[in-house]
C-alpha cells in the first residue's frame, strides 16, 4: 500500500494563475491530472478532506466536493473508516496512456476515401480583408433591419410549431416555388423543393444518391472546383466536358459520353468565363439525358445578377423536369452567413430524397428557414434583388473602364451578361498564378483563371469580384493590381 502525499504536491496548484473557474472545479481538475499521470499511484490514500482544505485554504465543503465528484467517476474510492484511495481499477496501462511523457502513439487510420480527397487541387481560402474576390456580394447594402424583423417574426412562429420537415419548412418551399416559377420559368410544387445547408450539402446528397462508384461525372472545364469532393466523395470519376462560347460542348455527350450516369452543368453561366448555354446544346443536353436515362444537375449559383437582358428561362423549365435537378442558393445573393440553399427534385426522387435526409441528418434548423420565408413573402427579397441587380452592373461597368484606363494593354474583358464577377484575359504566355501570387501579398483577393481548368488547355487570366466594392475599393484594387502587373513584368521579378 502507498504512503499519502505529502503537501508538497499541492505546491503547483497553490501557485496556479486565477482561473475563470470555481475553485472545486480547478481542484477536481488538478487532482485528476495527477491520478492519470500517476503521480498519484493506485491504492494510495489522499488526505482527509479536513487536511487538504488547511493545506489549500479552502473550506471543508469545497474539498468535499471534489472527493465526491471523483468518486463518481471512478478515480477514488472510499474505504470504511480508513479515507479515500486511488481507485485500484485505474491500471498502469491507463496511467500510462494519459501520461504526461507522451508515449508513441499509432496515428489513426484514415479512409482511403480521405486519401483521394487529399490529393485533390485544394480550394483557396477566402480572406475577408483581400479586396476584389469573386462571388462576395455587397455586404453592406443588406437590409438587416428587414432581416432582423423577419427572425423575430420567425421566433415567434417557432413556438407554436414542433413538427419537423425532412424537406424544409413549407413556409420557405412555397415562397422558393412562386419565385422559381415567375423569375426562372422553373416547373415545380413546393412538394419538389428540399431545403440544404449550402449548395455543397446540396451537392453531397445529391451525388450519394445518383451515382456508384466508378460511375462517369460529366463536369465543364473550366468549372467550379469545389464539386471535384463531392465527386470523389461519392466515388465518382469526373469526366471534364471543354466549353466554348456556346457554352458545354453537349453535342460530344450524345457521341462520346453515352454511358455517363450524371452531368453538372452551369448552363445560365459558365463558371468562371459566364457563357451561356445555347439553345441547341441545352435541347441537346436534354435529349442525352432522356435516351440514356442519366441526370442533369442544373447549378444556377447566380443567375438573378443578369444584367444584359431579362432572365433566362432555366434548363428545368424546358424540360417536364424529368432528368433535371435544379440547384439554387441564397448565400451568393443575400449573404454567406444565410446556410441556405435548395433543389428541385424530379418528383420520382422525392421520397428517396427525403429518406436518405432521414439517415443523414434528420433536416435543418427551423429559424432560419422561417425568417427567410418571411423576408421574401413580405417582398423584401424582391426589392433587395432589383436594388443588387442595379448596383452590381453599375460596378461591373466601374471595373471595366478602371481595368481599360489603367491596364489597357495587359488585361482584356471577356464579355459576359452578368454575374459578380468578370473575367479579364491575359497576353498569350502569361503566367496568371504568379500574378495571383503577387497580388494576394498586396491584399487581393483576384484568381488566377488557369487554375479552373482540368483538361484542357487553359486560357491566362484574372477573375476579378467586383459586386462586395465600392467605387473607392475598386479603385483601391486595380491601384494594387496595375503595382502587381509592374513588377511582374518588370526585368527583375518576371
Amino acid at each position: 500500500m502507498h504512503r499519502s502525499p505529502s503537501s508538497n504536491l499541492f505546491t503547483p496548484f497553490l501557485q496556479q494563475a486565477p482561473l475563470q473557474r470555481p475553485r472545486y472545479r480547478a481542484l477536481f481538475n488538478y487532482l485528476q491530472q495527477r491520478i492519470l499521470s500517476g503521480e498519484l499511484a493506485v491504492d494510495s490514500r489522499l488526505p482527509s478532506t479536513r487536511e487538504l482544505a488547511e493545506w489549500l485554504s479552502l473550506s471543508r465543503n469545497t474539498v468535499k466536493q471534489v472527493y465526491e465528484m471523483l468518486q463518481a467517476e471512478g478515480y477514488i474510492e472510499t474505504r470504511q473508516g480508513d479515507g479515500s484511495y486511488i481507485s485500484a481499477q485505474l491500471t498502469p496501462h491507463r496511467r500510462q496512456q494519459h501520461s504526461r511523457q507522451q508515449p508513441s502513439r499509432q496515428p489513426i487510420r484514415l479512409s482511403t476515401k480521405s486519401t483521394q480527397l487529399q490529393q485533390i487541387r485544394p480550394l483557396y481560402q477566402h480572406n475577408r480583408e483581400h479586396l476584389l474576390l469573386p462571388g462576395i456580394p455587397a455586404l453592406d447594402q443588406f437590409p438587416w433591419p428587414a432581416w432582423q424583423r423577419s427572425v423575430s417574426h420567425a421566433g415567434r412562429q417557432m413556438k407554436f410549431s414542433q413538427a419537423q420537415h425532412l424537406m424544409g419548412e413549407p413556409a420557405l418551399r412555397n415562397e422558393i416555388a412562386g419565385y422559381l416559377s415567375a423569375t426562372r420559368g422553373v416547373h415545380c410544387s413546393m412538394e419538389q423543393i428540399m431545403i440544404c445547408s449550402g449548395s455543397q450539402q446540396g451537392m453531397q446528397l445529391a451525388f450519394a444518391m445518383l451515382i456508384n462508384s466508378g460511375d462517369k461525372v460529366l463536369v465543364e472545364d473550366p468549372g467550379f472546383p469545389g464539386i471535384d469532393g463531392a465527386i470523389s466523395n461519392a466515388g465518382g470519376i469526373k469526366v471534364s466536358m471543354p466549353i466554348d462560347r456556346q457554352g458545354c460542348r453537349s453535342d460530344l455527350m450524345l457521341t462520346d459520353q453515352r454511358d455517363a450516369r450524371l452531368a453538372f452543368i452551369t448552363p445560365s453561366r459558365n463558371f468562371p468565363l459566364g457563357y451561356t448555354l445555347s439553345i441547341e446544346r441545352r435541347l441537346q443536353l436534354l435529349q442525352w439525358a432522356t435516351d440514356h436515362g442519366s441526370c442533369i444537375i442544373e447549378d444556377d449559383y447566380d443567375s438573378e445578377f443578369r444584367f444584359d437582358g431579362p432572365p433566362l428561362t432555366a434548363l428545368q423549365g424546358l424540360s417536364d423536369g424529368h432528368s433535371v435537378i435544379y440547384s439554387g442558393t441564397f448565400s451568393r445573393i443575400l449573404h454567406p452567413a444565410i446556410r441556405l440553399a435548395y433543389l428541385v427534385l424530379p418528383v420520382t426522387l422525392v421520397e428517396p430524397f427525403k429518406q436518405m435526409r432521414g439517415f443523414l441528418d434528420g433536416g435543418l434548423a427551423s429559424l432560419p428557414q422561417l425568417a427567410l420565408a418571411d423576408f421574401m413573402s413580405r417582398g423584401y427579397f424582391a426589392s433587395h434583388l432589383r436594388r443588387m441587380r442595379k448596383l452590381y452592373q453599375a460596378r461591373r461597368t466601374y471595373l471595366r473602364q478602371r481595368v481599360a484606363q489603367c491596364l489597357p494593354d495587359q488585361l482584356q474583358w471577356e464579355p459576359s451578361d452578368g454575374g459578380m464577377h468578370s473575367v479579364f484575359l491575359l497576353p498569350q504566355g502569361s503566367d496568371d498564378q504568379a500574378i495571383v501570387e503577387h497580388a494576394m501579398k498586396l491584399g487581393l483577393g483576384i484568381r488566377p483563371l488557369s487554375y479552373y481548368y482540368d483538361q484542357q488547355a487553359p486560357l491566362a487570366g484574372l477573375v476579378i469580384g467586383f459586386a462586395g466594392y465600392d467605387e473607392a475599393q475598386i479603385n483601391q484594387g486595380i491601384e494594387r493590381l496595375t503595382t502587381t502587373m509592374a513588377r511582374y513584368h518588370s526585368p527583375n521579378t518576371a
